[in-house]
């Protein structure tokens, strides 16, 4: 697929290819971003990837901070914003190409300081932006919807995740319709292998973020014990919010027949993988536990608190409510079908499609850029 006009490679030195997102916030999505990005970049001679302040995880070898301002970058209030700010900006200054990678980064209650500050300063810099894997919209406002559109309008090139970012990209005058590569994280399998742990004990993985989806997921976890669907339920932490969930869940729920363990994710992205490949079923309000278990032959019920859950199911013809606050009795039932089911329906199976479109995408980047540094030189 051809993104780019494909320039003839004649550079002679490392394309640094600059990544940004919601990044270092210790989300297990997030994250999924960077390490799916660093894999393709290794599989591309000649760029150099750098996940601009990207948490430290054992699997994130391309991690990039201002050392000057490492000790800072990862704590809130004024001190961390400066210190991100003078990372994003050296950064940018050092990088042959931009690339917003991965996520919500251009609606919702994504911030436009954050994308207006990358591309105004890259196009201040002459330095080619692109996005990959991203969403576009929705939007709350019609101020948010003027002022996300702008920043996309300016950019060299976008790639987005879901049908609906298409139609918000395409209503910019002007601007082409955008290739719809899907999320980063539906290449995951042609990466990474799972492995399977505890094989013969059949698992409900649980993943919720969100107080609102507490009573719902009670009931599940009474009617699986009734029926004895599973062995064994583990609460899987994604970020600091579903931690804090997943306690209060272990204290109300009074299992007879199943026992409980838990795991949270503090260093091993691949650990989190292999917990959801794993499992029977995964119950999830996070959009990457659902995506994750999908790629892998999983079944997942997903709590749609956001258009982007339902956008997800939409697009790849998947079973359950797409209302935010689904009545209880549906929730069991989904689930209880999904237990019953032997794999995932319509599982998405096109792993290495996705990989070589990702790889293509980020070598007419890298090519581009190369043959404007070889003009100037």
């Amino acid at each position: 697929m051809k993104f780019l006009p494909r320039f003839r490679k004649s550079r002679t030195s490392t394309t640094r290819i600059a990544f940004f997102g919601f990044y270092g916030r210790h989300n297990f999505g997030d994250d999924l971003f960077g390490y799916v990005l660093q894999h393709l970049c290794n599989d591309i001679p000649g760029i150099e990837a750098r996940l601009v302040c990207a948490s430290a995880k054992r699997e994130l070898m391309r991690t990039w901070t201002l050392p000057v301002v490492k000790r800072w970058v990862y704590q809130s209030g004024l001190r961390g914003t400066v210190a991100r700010m003078v990372t994003y900006c050296v950064a940018l200054m050092q990088t042959d190409v931009v690339v917003f990678g991965g996520g919500s980064l251009f609606g919702a209650h994504a911030s436009i300081a954050f994308a207006r500050l990358i591309s105004s300063i890259a196009r201040a810099l002459r330095k080619p932006v692109h996005a990959l894997g991203v969403s576009v919209g929705p939007f709350v406002s019609e101020r948010r919807r003027s002022a996300h559109l702008s920043i996309v309008a300016d950019m060299t090139t976008i790639a987005v995740r879901d049908r609906a970012s298409v139609r918000a990209v395409t209503s910019i005058p002007s601007m082409a319709e955008p290739a719809n590569l899907g999320d980063l994280a539906f290449a995951l399998p042609a990466i990474y292998l799972a492995k399977r742990v505890d094989g013969r004990v059949r698992t409900l993985v649980v993943s919720i973020h969100s107080y609102e989806y507490v009573e719902q997921v009670l009931d599940i976890l009474a009617n699986v014990d009734a029926e004895r669907s599973v062995e064994r339920v583990q609460f899987v932490s994604l970020d600091a919010e579903s931690s804090h969930v997943a306690q209060e869940l272990a204290h109300r729920f009074e299992p007879r027949h199943v026992r409980i363990d838990t795991l949270n994710y503090v260093t091993s992205i691949e650990e989190i993988i292999d917990a959801l490949a794993s499992a029977k079923c995964v119950v999830t309000s996070k959009l990457h536990g659902a995506i994750t278990s999908h790629v892998y032959l999983v079944p997942a019920f997903l709590f749609c608190y956001q258009s982007k859950c339902a956008d997800f199911l939409d697009d790849n013809d998947l079973p359950g409510p797409r209302d935010k606050h689904p009545a209880s009795s549906v929730c069991v039932e989904v689930v209880r079908k999904l237990m019953q089911s032997n794999a995932a329906p319509l599982v998405h199976d096109g792993s290495a499609n996705h990989y070589g479109e990702f790889k293509d995408f980020l070598e007419c980047a890298a090519a581009g850029s190369a043959a404007v540094r070889s003009r100037v030189r």
